[in-house]
């Protein structure tokens, strides 16, 4: 089947100005609704509250934010974990690890850790 050719596409659309003028007034029944619009995604309040002291270590970031953060901050911690016990793991297993006992996603990627760590090099 092919498309039809310019000439009968432009017949069969109606230009016609009482076509137009319907067109129009269908349009200016709309109504628009208005809303803020907002510049950021979060507010200064979230963004303060994501925010976390940059002279933290990595062992006590990772404590401050599976005790008081967000709950995508402690999954983070959490998939961060082989990382920490390359770092330290001494410190690790003292301070962040009864910590991630307590966060909801720890089970899952405590898991992968584990194997990662331990699995993999056997």
């Amino acid at each position: 089947m092919h498309p039809p050719s310019p000439a009968a596409a432009a017949a069969a659309m109606d230009f016609s100005q009482n076509s137009l003028f319907g067109y129009m007034e269908d349009l200016q029944e709309l109504t628009i609704i208005e809303r803020p619009v907002r510049r950021s995604l979060k507010t200064p309040e979230e963004i303060e509250r994501l925010t976390v002291d940059e002279d933290l270590s990595d062992i006590e970031r990772a404590v401050y934010l599976l005790s008081a953060g967000q709950d995508i901050q402690g999954t983070s911690v959490i998939a961060n974990l082989p990382f920490l016990m390359r770092q330290n793991p001494a410190e690790t297993l003292r301070r962040v690890l009864p910590k991630v006992r307590v966060h909801e996603d720890a089970h899952l990627f405590t898991q992968r850790v584990w194997i990662s760590m331990f699995v993999l090099r056997v």
